[in-house]
C-alpha cells in the first residue's frame, strides 16, 4: 500500500542541502509515494524544478514564516493544511529541527555545528533541535560520527543511513588544484588561501565560489550541481580545510572523479582510505603544502575512492 510523506524542507537551501533532499525525494518519488513537500526558499523550489520533476502524487507548499518560527510551525499554518499532515503515514524533517505532528516524525541532522559551536545562534539551534529529538519518533543521521555527538538518551532512537563502498576509478594525471570558496568561519577559507599563496603556480588553482574574485587565482562560479562537478573534473587534486563536516560531501565527490585529496585529520576524515587521502595536522600550513606536494607526486593510474550513498529504505519501512 502506497504511503502518504510529507517532507518539510523549510529552511533548507544550500546545494549541499537540495542535493541531500533530492536523493531522499527522488528515492520516495520512484516508488510513486504520495508527497507533500513543505518549503520556505525560492531558490529551493526553483533548484526543484530545474530537475523536470513531473509527478501528480507530488504536492508543493510554501510557508513563508521566518526561520526561528518554524519550530511553532504547527500553531501557525492554516488548519486544512494541518489537518493534511496529521492525515499523512509520517513526516522528515530536514535541516536539523521540526515541529510537533500528530504523525510518526523523523528529525534529519544536517549540520553539526551547533553541537559544538558555542555561540549564542548554535545554542539557540541546539535547543530547538533537543526540543524535536524530544518530540519525534526517530532521529536521522548520516555517519556514524554525527551519531556520536548526540546525548546517549536519544540513542534508541537514531537511524544511520549513509553508506560508504569503495570503487576502483581512474586518477585525473594532472596537478591542478581546485578548492571551494566559503565566508563561513568552519571552512577555514583564510588558512586555505595562506596555503594556496604558498604555492607556484597559482594558474593552475581553481577556487569554486568564493565571497569574492581573486585576480591571483583563477575563480569559478557555479549555480548547480552538475556545474561544480564539471569544474571538480578538470583537477587532480582537492583542498579541504572544514573542522567539522556532517559528511563532507565534496571529497566524496572529488574522489569518484578521479582527484586525489587533502583533508585536515578530523572525525569526519577517518572513513577515506590511505589510498590517494593525505592527511594534514588541522591548520598546520607547512603541514598541509607538504601533503599537496605529496598529492601532486603520486602518479598511479588508478584509485580507490571512497562512494557516499544513503538508504532510505530503513526509513520508509519505519513510516
Amino acid at each position: 500500500m502506497k504511503k502518504k510523506i510529507v517532507l518539510n524542507a523549510c529552511g533548507v537551501k544550500s546545494l549541499g542541502g537540495v542535493k541531500l533532499f533530492v536523493e531522499a525525494f527522488e528515492y520516495f518519488s520512484d516508488l510513486n509515494e504520495k508527497i507533500l513537500i513543505l518549503y520556505s526558499e525560492d531558490e529551493f523550489y526553483r533548484d526543484l524544478q530545474n530537475q523536470s520533476y513531473e509527478n501528480k502524487n507530488v504536492k508543493f507548499i510554501q510557508l513563508t514564516k521566518k526561520r526561528y518560527l518554524h519550530p511553532f510551525l504547527n500553531l501557525l499554518i492554516e488548519k486544512n493544511l494541518k489537518n493534511e499532515i496529521n492525515s499523512s503515514d509520517g513526516i522528515i524533517h530536514f535541516g536539523n529541527f521540526g515541529f510537533n505532528t500528530q504523525v510518526k516524525s523523523f528529525v534529519f541532522v544536517q549540520n553539526i555545528l551547533p553541537f559544538i559551536s558555542k555561540n549564542f545562534k548554535n545554542r539557540t539551534l541546539l535547543f530547538f533541535i533537543t526540543r524535536s529529538f524530544k518530540n519525534c519518533d526517530n532521529i536521522i543521521v548520516q555517519l556514524n560520527h554525527t551519531a556520536e555527538l548526540i546525548n546517549k538518551k536519544y540513542t534508541k532512537k537514531i537511524i544511520q543511513i549513509g553508506k560508504i563502498q569503495n570503487t576502483k576509478v581512474k586518477t585525473n594525471q594532472n596537478n591542478n588544484i581546485v578548492c571551494f570558496g566559503s565566508d563561513i568561519p568552519n571552512k577555514n577559507y583564510k588558512f586555505m588561501l595562506k596555503v594556496l599563496e604558498s604555492l607556484p603556480d597559482k594558474n593552475k588553482i581553481t577556487i569554486i565560489n568564493p565571497p569574492k574574485k581573486l585576480e591571483q587565482f583563477n575563480c569559478v562560479f557555479t549555480e548547480t550541481h552538475e556545474q561544480t562537478l564539471k569544474v571538480l573534473s578538470l583537477n587532480g587534486i582537492y583542498f579541504h580545510a572544514s573542522e567539522f563536516e556532517t559528511v563532507g560531501l565534496p571529497l566524496y565527490e572529488a574522489q569518484e572523479l578521479g582527484l586525489k585529496i587533502v583533508v585536515p585529520d578530523k572525525s569526519y576524515s577517518k572513513y577515506f582510505l590511505s589510498d590517494h587521502t593525505f592527511l594534514y595536522n588541522y591548520k598546520n600550513t607547512d603541514d598541509a603544502i607538504s601533503k599537496i606536494h605529496e598529492a601532486g607526486i603520486a602518479t598511479e593510474d588508478y584509485m580507490l575512492a571512497n562512494s557516499y550513498s544513503e538508504n532510505w529504505g530503513k526509513i520508509l519501512d519505519k513510516i
